[in-house]
């Protein structure tokens, strides 16, 4: 049985860090890791760029979905934390496990969150769908597609991983030598210095451990790639 990919797209204010959100409308919230050991465990880690720790601080202990917060850690401006959420949401993470359902990435971002959704079936996303409207969470649908092994191209890549990978790659990044610096862009994304590197570096992560790795830290059998005569070092800026 093929399994079906849904997109969609939930108002913050209806689902979680809703205050939050709206007092960094700039900023990025990326889920980390999905985890759901039991039901009331989901999005628990969240990556948040920003320079201003204290001011973030403030906003999750003034946002009403936060129950509780605590700092991971941090990389550059990059901070992961972990949150405990109020039983408001409880309901849609019961029915995400109940259904056999299971977040791929989430992201927030512009008062607005943005998940890629697994169902075994049609069944299933029917049911969520008119739960979590029965229950005040209003989800737009953006795409409905079926699951294929060709998924897995995706190595897990956020949205924003992929679409900072395509621009460096379109851009010459990867060239030798290389014809854009990640500053460039940066500028051309509308984002940070320390956006892109960070991009890249998650990105890069994911598609080793999937790509060399079979997705789980085993190398994958593979031939020793031929070094051409004309690789040399390069910078990551």
């Amino acid at each position: 049985m093929a399994g079906t990919i849904v997109e969609v797209e939930i108002p913050a204010e209806t689902f979680i860090l809703g205050h939050t959100l709206k007092t960094f409308e700039a900023a990025t919230f990326e889920v980390e890791q999905m985890v759901v050991s039991h039901q009331d465990s989901l999005l628990p880690f969240i990556w948040v760029e920003t320079r201003n720790r204290d001011d973030i601080e403030q906003a999750f202990a003034d946002d009403e979905s936060v129950a509780d917060f605590q700092l991971i850690g941090e990389v550059e401006t990059s901070r992961l934390y972990h949150l405990e959420w109020v039983d408001r949401i409880a309901a849609l993470i019961r029915i995400l496990v109940e259904e056999k359902g299971t977040v791929l990435s989430a992201v927030g971002k512009d008062n607005t969150w943005r998940l890629r959704m697994l169902f075994v079936d049609h069944d299933a996303i029917t049911y969520t769908y008119e739960h979590c409207k029965e229950h005040g969470i209003e989800l737009k649908v953006q795409n409905v597609h079926e699951f294929t092994a060709d998924h897995r191209s995706q190595f897990e890549l956020s949205d924003e991983q992929q679409t900072t990978l395509r621009l460096a790659y379109d851009r010459g990044y990867y060239s030798i030598p290389r014809e854009i610096r990640a500053e460039a862009l940066a500028e051309e994304l509308g984002v940070t210095h320390q956006a892109v590197s960070e991009r890249l570096r998650r990105g890069h992560g994911n598609l080793v451990k999937h790509a060399l790795m079979n997705g789980s830290g085993a190398p994958a059998a593979s031939q020793p790639a031929q070094k051409t005569p004309d690789e040399e070092p390069s910078s990551d800026h």
